[in-house]
């Protein structure tokens, strides 16, 4: 049915006479395939709305070793994932920067479960990770006598309660000494671990706890394992627990993590460091994966604590500002 040779053509469509009717064929592009041959408008990626938890890392003796690195969302007072784009989008970083980690900002510095002082963002900003949050030299303000820790978290005051004040020390005495093998076994026992005697102990804090008469601990124990290099020589299992004092009991686990794994497969923890939160105490802790190492929060709320919040696999805060030791 060769209508359209020999007649008018008009572009996409020509006209028809036929037994005296008039018809109009229409090859004009369908309004769905026009559509799809729209270039595609790239949406900018929001920027985070809560406010941020920030590492910081005393590197070196000076001021001008210290540095910070935006590490989790705090969401309701609750560590969230950071949630930093990967790959990173065109001009991300520049709005991230901008809007939170802007030269002269000043937040609350956190340690030993108090608030201590704290950290006014210096500039400039570096690049230590294309993938990862920038980390940012800061300035820290501290009360006389104060010592700054390696490690300390900071965020907005309105995150993190109290006055500032000198953190509280806390010693190992004979009493942590005699509770830790004790609660380790009892720990275990409940665990399923039925040849707790294995274990040996690989880490031992005191850890203040404002308010309370006697200091927590913190501990790991490690059976068939150590905290070096060296895989597990087969099944390994760990132990981390932080426990308060509670006369006339004696320690109690306020916070425990039991794992069984071998080989490379290592999964154990070590308390790191404490703040006030707005929800409560925010205790952290470093997970060591095999031979990584990563930032892990819980929550002091009144009930059965756990893992709150753990940092992502792709940018290990501690592993990207040099942190020693582990």
């Amino acid at each position: 049915m060769a209508l359209c040779f020999g007649i008018t053509m008009s572009a996409g469509a020509c006209d028809v006479e036929w037994g005296g009717a008039s018809f109009q064929l229409d090859h004009r592009t369908p309004p769905e395939e026009v559509a799809q041959a729209q270039p595609e408008v790239e949406v900018e990626v929001p920027l985070p709305t809560e406010p941020l938890l920030w590492v910081v890392v005393a590197a070196g003796p000076s001021d001008a070793a210290v540095r910070a690195m935006p590490v989790a969302r705090m969401v309701d007072g609750i560590p969230a994932p950071l949630d930093y784009p990967t790959p990173v989008p065109d001009g991300y970083r520049a709005r991230f920067d901008s809007a939170f980690a802007a030269t002269g900002m000043e937040m609350a510095l956190g340690a030993s479960g108090s608030r201590i002082g704290s950290v006014v963002l210096a500039g400039p900003r570096r690049i230590v990770d294309a993938g990862c949050a920038s980390a940012v030299p800061v300035r820290v303000l501290l009360p006389p006598g104060t010592t700054l820790p390696p490690v300390t978290f900071a965020a907005t005051p309105d995150l993190m309660a109290g006055e500032v004040g000198v953190p509280d020390e806390a010693v190992i005495d004979v009493r942590i000494r005699t509770f830790g093998p004790i609660l380790t076994e009892q720990l275990l026992r409940l665990g399923g671990e039925d040849q707790p005697f294995l274990a040996l102990r690989a880490a031992l804090a005191a850890v203040p706890w404002p308010g309370d008469e006697w200091p927590a601990m913190a501990a790991t124990y490690l059976i068939n394992d150590n905290l070096t290099t060296e895989p597990a020589g087969g099944e390994a299992v760990s132990l981390f627990f932080l426990a308060r004092f509670e006369a006339p009991t004696g320690y109690v686990a306020d916070w425990y993590e039991m794992r069984t794994y071998s080989g490379t497969e290592r999964e154990a923890f070590t308390w790191l460091e404490a703040i006030p939160g707005p929800v409560g105490r925010i205790d952290f802790a470093i997970r060591l994966d095999g031979l990584s190492r990563r930032l892990v929060a819980s929550v002091d709320r009144g009930d059965n604590r756990g893992i709150d919040w753990t940092e992502g696999a792709r940018c290990p805060s501690l592993e990207l500002l040099g942190t020693p030791g582990g």
